[in-house]
């Protein structure tokens, strides 16, 4: 036995590796090393659920409605206190995330499934983006803060051995996901860790934002809008680094699929939507061919065909906003993201729709 106790060695050194792993990315040490605060959308919808579950549990004759909206960046600047004001019927809990895909939808409404959550609308991203396997520039926010373990196993056929292995691998080491810098940390060490204690203060104020704003990051720290110039040549990189070549993931459509699958079965009302961006970016999505599985083409003519026939077979409401006249903001912070000038139109945009699904006779 004796001779063997070297095969425990690899053993030993991953467990060292994992506990100075954890040491290393506590809390307190990420505030010298962090360079971003985009996780935190992730982190505050675990609060936000608690919170929509205790307003669900009030007698529906007594509360007001609530939409659930899954998107993705897109949607994160809504104005949940504006909007209150002016559409006093509804109250929307935004679920929405950075690089938000279906994977993440549907890891929450299984959840919600599971807990006998029932929001009385739900609203899911549908965009060109979110279904492109292949782009030059990939998002994995939401497999590495948006996901569970046990999510990841009970779907691991719809991820590919790529995005497997960055799930586990930056599951397991945290340095490796956050890939804290030596030279930032020094820095954030200088002056009493100054900068240090202005990147908590931020981390603080971002959360009490979204907690007060119910998922939504407040507008004034987003650029707030892009000369029309500027847009062309930003289209342009966007396009290339999102939608260049175009493979439709067929995977993430299934997991929409099972979403609303979910839904109608518990007679949730729900539909889906296509969130207004930039016209020399919308341009591009119809006039620019790329590499696609079915040779050269636009992406919108492998996006658009699919959504229209499941829309189709499954009865689902579509809300586009890219080719609806009602739609006329046109300002926009980058490409694919309204201004947050913008965003009380989008919010009134959806409010109305909901008035048109709930006729005001129907409603308290």
């Amino acid at each position: 036995m004796k001779k063997n106790t070297f095969l425990l060695l690899p053993l030993l050194v991953l467990l060292i590796s994992l506990g100075l792993d954890r040491l290393f990315t506590l809390e307190f040490f990420q505030y010298y090393y962090s360079n971003t605060l985009s996780h935190l959308n992730f982190i505050s919808k675990e609060d936000l659920y608690s919170d929509l579950k205790e307003y669900l549990k009030k007698d529906p004759a007594s509360r007001k409605k609530i939409i659930v909206f899954f998107g993705n960046s897109r949607a994160l600047l809504l104005p949940n206190r504006e909007l209150e004001k002016r559409h006093p019927d509804w109250i929307l809990y935004n679920f929405s995330v950075p690089g938000g895909s279906p994977d993440y939808f549907l890891y929450w409404i299984e959840r919600f499934k599971s807990d006998g959550t029932r929001p009385d609308f739900v609203l899911l991203d549908q965009s060109l983006e979110i279904y492109n396997k292949t782009p030059v520039l990939a998002l994995d926010e939401v497999l590495i803060h948006g996901l569970s373990s046990e999510f990841i196993l009970r779907h691991w056929t719809k991820y590919s051995r790529e995005e497997l292995s960055v799930f586990i691998s930056k599951h397991l080491f945290h340095t490796y996901r956050d890939r804290p810098k030596l030279w930032r940390i020094s820095e954030r060490m200088q002056n009493s860790s100054a900068l240090a204690k202005v990147y908590k203060a931020a981390v603080q104020e971002i959360l009490t934002a979204l907690k007060e704003e119910r998922g939504s990051t407040p507008r004034e720290l987003v650029n707030q809008k892009h000369t029309d110039e500027q847009l062309v040549q930003a289209s342009e990189t966007d396009f290339s680094s999102y939608l260049k070549p175009y493979t439709f993931h067929t995977n993430m459509f299934e997991m929409q699929r099972d979403s609303i699958r979910i839904l109608k079965e518990y007679n949730v009302p729900y539909a889906t939507i296509w969130v207004k961006v930039a016209r020399p970016y919308f341009n591009l999505y119809m006039t620019r061919k790329v590499e696609t599985s079915e040779g050269l083409k636009t992406p919108m003519e492998v996006w658009k065909p699919i959504v229209e026939k499941f829309n189709q077979e499954t009865g689902t409401a579509f809300w586009n906003m890219n080719e609806d006249p009602n739609c006329n903001c046109e300002e926009f912070a980058d490409p694919g993201h309204m201004s947050p000038n913008c965003f009380p139109v989008f919010g009134d945009y959806i409010f109305k729709k909901l008035e048109e699904t709930f006729p005001k006779t129907h409603t308290k």
